[in-house]
């Protein structure tokens, strides 16, 4: 909890709020004050800001307020019946006109960013031209919350459909102050997090983040369709027993929509438009043995996917709902703790609610009320932890996404639109990226969604998995699976080999440029140093292979929208420059690897990426620190993730060796590799064998 050290307090006739502390020892003792916590400290609430540094863990350039507000009385009839138009506003922040640049999330499936002013839920990012940041956000009542930025101010309140604010209500709001969207947008993360007292959600937590595995949803080989002749279940058997013959290690399978009970849809031509969910049980023609007996049968857990109500739906005889939009939603956590058990009974091991922000949108209910939608999560989110599964969280809002700071089993989120193979990544890729900031900042893993190792962009797709710390679902048809592509994101036994978090990309991407667009992450193993993943993906708005499929893609997908508001995309590309400081806050000279082309040289300053000339392509690099004694581990360089903490537990310097314990399948072998600075040369490669007892010991020597 951030807490308050000193109180001040000052009448204001603009609200009929106050705004003090959490501390329940703090009060004010006028009918209307306001008060704000700047770091860890109560000053009067004028436009004055705060220039101490204040950080819960260590010295950093970055400050921040906390502005409470809590009702004196409660208020009713104050509906606007706009959702962009606020019910209520408290009064408005003045800031900076340096601060030209704007970045919000839209209210809609997978939270697009936007470029440009909107209402939204928050955060509200806003930056300068020499990259200042401030982060403006709600603190709690996510759901409710709405900002906007207009007018050199930053505007905020309660969302339009709000129709009464009961009396104490209190509702936070967090507003940091830094230097890097990235940055600043991870600090922002850190404080809400320490708010909570939580940390962020290990990169291992479940199943899911932990294994490769196989998925069925949208763009996927077997999405509502099987291999003919057969029906889902034996078309998995199938996958499973294909991927065993082939070498692919996965370790679980997701099963969407296509299993359960549902309204049929508009068109019938087309299986997978169907509507809301009538009955959350396995279809017999689906799964004529039953959903446990096919589990056993392909010995892996399962992710199940679950929609929205039907307003005809069945649970209605048993559990009260509330109608929305052609939809229902319960008002008690019985059918969820009913979904729970029947989950366990089959052996799911992650639950995945899809179509959130569209029951969220479409249900009055959850609208109206400051608190309704929170009850709504709490008790979908209630049923999930107290039966010992993890959840997935798909076509989130921001709110829903904030919000999981209070749900601890929420290990991932889906932040980007479903995959298709091989169009427009411009769709996909920079929205991907960014929106994964947010998500890993409240401290959840990105999921980019599942991808055909087959496509002709797939070595991108599984790159793009990896980076991202989060689950890697390839969904490939039977026999078509790209086994090398795939076992560069993993060990033998299917465990995943990731950085520390997840790929974000670099500050200049957020201003004009002239590059490919450029991502970068990390492993670092304390005392020895720390290896930067580069990757520049080739996005060109003029590019000539561009198609004109991929434009008319990117237009219906985003109802019309310029993608310039998206993301910053040049017209070409020209600049493969990249600064080692101003970049990527390096100092002194690294080894620069070309993962690719398996060259590597010593670089300082700018250099220039590898080149990657076609539409989609990428170039890929690996930074290694240089050590006292001039070598630099480049690693497994058959990984992408090439000294990923689950395969590199040591590393230890000598004079004319480095040498590396290791951990991994018994039986795997596991090459390593290093450059020596001295004679400019890549060493000859040590090849090791992992032991019974799953390590092994190896050194590359000059």
């Amino acid at each position: 909890m951030l807490r308050a050290l000193h109180l001040a307090e000052e009448t204001s006739t603009r609200s009929m709020f106050k705004k003090i502390s959490r501390a329940d020892t703090v009060r004010c003792v006028v009918t209307l004050c306001a008060v704000k916590l700047i770091g860890a400290l109560f000053t009067g609430c004028g436009t004055s800001r705060s220039t101490d540094q204040i950080s819960p863990h260590e010295p950093r350039p970055f400050r921040y307020e906390v502005i409470t507000h809590r009702a004196l009385d409660s208020r009713q009839g104050i509906a606007t019946g706009v959702f962009e138009q606020a019910s209520l506003s408290y009064p408005a922040i003045p800031v900076d006109s340096k601060y030209t640049h704007v970045l919000n999330f839209m209210v809609s499936p997978f939270l697009p960013p936007l470029h440009e002013p909107i209402a939204s839920q928050g955060p509200l990012i806003l930056y300068s031209d020499q990259n200042e940041v401030l982060v403006f956000s709600p603190m709690d009542h996510f759901f409710v919350s709405l900002i906007w930025f207009d007018s050199g101010a930053i505007h905020y309140g309660l969302q339009g459909m709000v129709r009464e604010v009961p009396k104490g209500f209190t509702h936070r709001f967090l507003l940091v102050e830094g230097t890097g969207v990235a940055a600043t947008l991870e600090y922002w993360g850190d404080l809400l997090l320490a708010d909570r007292g939580r940390s962020r959600t290990d990169r291992y937590a479940d199943v899911g983040l932990s294994y490769l595995g196989y998925w069925t949803d949208n763009g996927a080989a077997y999405y509502y369709a099987t291999e003919p002749g057969m029906n889902a279940d034996e078309t998995l058997c199938a996958v499973k027993a294909d991927a065993v013959e082939r070498g692919i290690p996965y370790r679980y399978m997701q099963i969407d929509s296509w299993w359960y009970y549902k309204e049929p849809g508009p068109l019938p031509i087309i299986p997978s438009l169907t509507g809301g969910l009538l009955s959350w049980k396995p279809m017999p023609d689906v799964f004529p043995q039953g959903l446990a007996s096919f589990r056993e049968r392909i010995d892996l857990p399962l992710i199940a996917h679950n929609k929205w109500f039907a307003q005809t739906t069945p649970y209605r005889e048993h559990y009260e709902f509330v109608d929305g939009n052609g939809l229902c939603v319960p008002t008690g956590r019985g059918v969820y703790d009913e979904f729970v058990a029947q989950a366990r009974s089959w052996g799911i091991v992650t639950y995945e609610q899809d179509w959130l922000v569209t029951q969220y949108l479409g249900t009055p209910w959850l609208l109206e009320s400051v608190d309704h939608a929170d009850t709504w999560m709490t008790n979908l989110h209630g049923a999930v932890a107290d039966g010992g599964l993890t959840m997935q969280l798909c076509m989130a809002s921001a709110g829903h996404l904030m919000d999981t700071l209070d749900r601890p089993a929420v290990t991932t989120v889906r932040t980007s639109v479903d995959y298709q193979a091989g169009i427009s990544k411009e769709s996909f890729w920079p929205m991907f990226h960014t929106v994964s900031l947010l998500a890993w900042a409240v401290g959840v893993l990105p999921f980019k969604d599942t991808f055909r190792s087959a496509e002709p962009y797939g070595e991108q797709e599984a790159l793009i998995s990896i980076l991202s710390a989060g689950m890697v679902g390839p969904s490939d048809k039977i026999g078509r699976a790209a086994v090398e592509i795939l076992g560069r994101t993993c060990r033998s036994d299917g465990l995943l080999l990731k950085p520390d978090r997840p790929a974000a990309p670099i500050d200049r991407m957020f201003q004009p440029h002239a590059r490919p667009f450029i991502v970068q992450t990390a492993s670092e193993h304390a005392g020895v140093g720390s290896w930067i993943y580069l990757a520049a993906f080739t996005l060109a708005r003029c590019h000539p292979e561009r198609r004109v499929l991929d434009e008319l893609f990117a237009r219906i997908t985003y109802d019309g929208r310029d993608l310039r508001t998206m993301f910053v995309w040049p017209d070409v590309i020209e600049d493969w420059h990249v600064d080692l400081g101003q970049d990527l806050g390096i100092e002194g000279p690294r080894v620069l690897y070309d993962w690719k082309a398996a060259t590597a040289c010593v670089v300082s300053g700018t250099f220039e990426l590898p080149r990657a000339e076609h539409l989609y392509e990428y170039s890929y690099v690996i930074l290694a620190p240089i050590a006292w004694n001039g070598l630099a581990l480049i690693g497994e360089t058959d990984k992408f993730v090439t000294v990923a903490d689950r395969r590199f537990t040591r590393i230890d310097m000598y004079e004319d060796a480095i040498c590396t314990t290791l951990e991994g399948v018994p039986g795997e072998s596991v090459t390593v590799t290093a450059f020596d600075t001295r004679s400019a040369t890549l060493l000859p490669p040590s090849v090791t064998v992992i032991g019974r007892d799953r390590v092994a010991r190896t050194c590359v020597s000059r």
